[in-house]
């Protein structure tokens, strides 16, 4: 009786183990299929440029590299996840474009979903064998069956289980998670307005109208007025170098915002690159821009700035093309045409001291001086060079109605009252 009890309790103890050891294994499944906390699109963002490979870098992911085809790419994650698009889609595009190989996480479909049951098999081969030995510790090396002859459960038919569990296990997790990367979530929503905290990054100090934009952009990652205006404020906080990342990366995301180009367009400027900044200005004469950018440029003279050192460096063609296109986007506007770009091109065209370039400058300073009659450097420009023009007799009364009118002026550029001064044009 008692040796039918020991192997009835030896064959309800090999059930517990396998029946611990699966409640476990289930445990583990599903902690790893469950939930987790909710990620913010930018976390699925960085995550999903992390699992894939640059197309054209050498052991760099997409999040790593710095390449413009890399860049693209990101910006486009981006788009789709704001899209609403799951991670699936993602991969799926991203696959069909540039091949399997750029997809550094495999699936849970065919053999490569062996990486998601291989680890469980591991797991629970040596959880089995734990058992075993703890069985065989505490019974010492009792043959398979018992004194009345009842066969207990051997040790093979124990592992045996408990791989078919594990196996199993494992399938339902690459079934389940499928092409699931670290930071996806099956929930998620994002309850927080990105528009309430641009208007509050509006109204805030520099350091926590920083904080606000990258709020925004962790929820939305797209999110280019975001991302324009904080590399803006970085770019004004002398932290050029991050300014020029995120002034990039927003024209990359959306080249049709305006807002942008201007941005970027000082910010070259500033850095040496006029060329760059001369075709940023040109891009933005194509789009359909707000007013308050036209004023901005005109507050600024950007334009002019940027084609005064593109004549210097040699590029007047250049120059007057930059010029040309800003005169151009006024009139397709309805704003008919500009004082301050007329003189700027009149002026440089006569600095070159060609006569008969001296001479259609002088016809572009005419002009601005028509369109804006108190323009301030319409009046010094045309009074300068037709004090200094071979027509200079002819053109005297030019000069003195130009002079009295700059003087009544309430506020001119002190940069003009120098040069005019230094001419003798005016008096100190």
């Amino acid at each position: 009786m008692n040796t039918a009890v020991r192997g009835g309790a030896t064959g309800r103890g090999a059930a517990v183990w396998l029946l611990v050891f699966t409640v476990a294994l289930g445990s583990l499944v599903v902690s790893e299929v469950a939930d987790r906390a909710p990620s913010t699109n930018a976390d699925r963002v960085r995550a999903l440029a992390g699992d894939f490979a640059c197309p054209v870098c050498q052991g760099q992911s997409l999040g790593e590299s710095d390449v413009p085809i890399a860049r693209t790419i990101r910006s486009t994650i981006r788009t789709m996840v704001d899209e609403g698009r799951t991670d699936a889609e993602v991969r799926i595009m991203l696959v069909e474009r540039f091949g399997e190989d750029i997809d550094y996480t495999p699936t849970g479909r065919g053999f490569t979903g062996m990486v998601w049951v291989l680890p469980v098999l591991a797991a629970a081969a040596a959880a089995a064998g734990l058992g075993v030995a703890i069985t065989r510790w505490r019974r010492g090396a009792h043959p398979e069956v018992d004194d009345q002859g009842t066969e207990r459960p051997s040790t093979a038919k124990v592992v045996v289980a408990v791989a078919v569990v594990a196996v199993l296990a494992g399938v339902l997790v690459a079934r389940a998670a499928g092409d699931r990367s670290v930071s996806d979530a099956i929930t998620g929503d994002i309850r927080l307005s990105t528009r309430t905290l641009l208007a509050e990054a509006g109204m805030a100090t520099p350091e926590e109208a920083d904080e606000l934009y990258t709020q925004v952009l962790e929820l939305q990652p797209s999110n280019v007025e975001a991302l324009a205006y904080r590399g803006w404020l970085r770019w004004r906080s002398a932290d050029r170098a991050a300014a020029l990342i995120d002034l990039d990366d927003a024209v990359a995301m959306d080249d049709a915002y305006a807002d942008v180009r201007v941005f970027r367009a000082s910010a070259r400027h500033a850095d040496g690159d006029h060329a760059g900044a001369a075709v940023d200005l040109v891009v933005l004469d194509g789009l359909d821009a707000p007013p308050i950018v036209g004023d901005l440029l005109a507050a600024s003279r950007l334009r002019q700035r940027v084609a005064g050192e593109l004549a210097a460096t040699g590029e007047l063609l250049a120059a007057l093309e930059l010029l040309d296109s800003g005169l151009e986007a006024k009139k397709r506007a309805g704003g008919g045409s500009d004082a301050a770009l007329l003189a700027e091109r009149g002026w440089l065209l006569a600095a070159t001291r060609v006569p008969e370039l001296v001479e259609r400058g002088l016809e572009n300073l005419d002009e601005a001086v028509a369109v804006g009659p108190t323009d301030p450097h319409a009046l010094a420009y045309r009074a300068v060079v037709a004090s200094t023009a071979a027509s200079a007799a002819e053109r005297a009364a030019d000069v003195a109605a130009d002079l009295e009118a700059f003087a009544t002026l309430t506020d001119p550029p002190a940069d003009l009252v120098a040069a005019l001064v230094s001419l003798g044009l005016l008096d100190g």
